[in-house]
């Protein structure tokens, strides 16, 4: 008898660490797996964090090349309407009781430099335009006197006191005009 019991306790023991070593295997076999995932988990959380630093890196060099691009067409616009003053006050002095009693060489010089400064500007692309007779527009113009008048209709450009610019058929200055408003209505009435 005491042979069988030494021999089921041999069997538990064996069965015992049959069961601990199928345990440690089993924890052993577990624990590279859960590693594993751990780090494909980890893997696609770094692609995932470079793909966005990748994106946020790609947009902010496009909005710095719109915003230099911006800044570029600001400045140059800046200049332009410089030179638009220039030609304005040529313009003035061309068209002066003064001029018409000037040496007419001098007065074809200064001429020539006001188209100069005209052409310069239209191979810049910066036009004139012309707003006499055109329905007021104000993203065009610019109303610095309004006239009681008969003989256009309401709000219409009768005058142009400064000449507007535009690159693009984008108003860059909007002309300065005079428009035409409705006669005010005689309160007595004529019959």
């Amino acid at each position: 008898m005491a042979e069988l019991e030494d021999k089921q306790n041999h069997d538990e023991i064996k069965s015992t660490e049959s069961d601990a070593s199928t345990d440690s295997k089993s924890d052993l076999d577990q624990a590279p797996n859960d590693e594993l995932a751990e780090a494909l988990r980890e893997k696609d959380q770094f692609k995932r964090l470079a793909q966005r630093a990748q994106a946020d890196l790609v947009n902010y060099r496009r909005r710095i090349d719109a915003e230099q691009a911006s800044s570029r067409l600001r400045n140059q616009q800046r200049i332009v309407l410089r030179f638009a003053d220039v030609i304005d006050q040529l313009d003035v002095a061309l068209k002066s009781d003064v001029a018409s009693q000037s040496d007419p060489g001098w007065l074809e010089g200064v001429g020539a430099i006001q188209k100069n400064f005209v052409s310069v500007m239209s191979a810049e692309g910066f036009e004139r335009f012309n707003s006499v007779g055109e329905q007021f527009d104000p993203r065009k113009h610019e109303a610095l006197l309004s006239t009681p008048s008969s003989d256009h209709e309401p709000n219409t450009v009768i005058t142009e006191l400064r000449p507007g610019y535009s690159q693009d058929s984008e108003v860059v200055r909007p002309a300065q005009v005079e428009i035409a408003i409705s006669p005010p209505v005689d309160p007595g009435g004529s019959q």
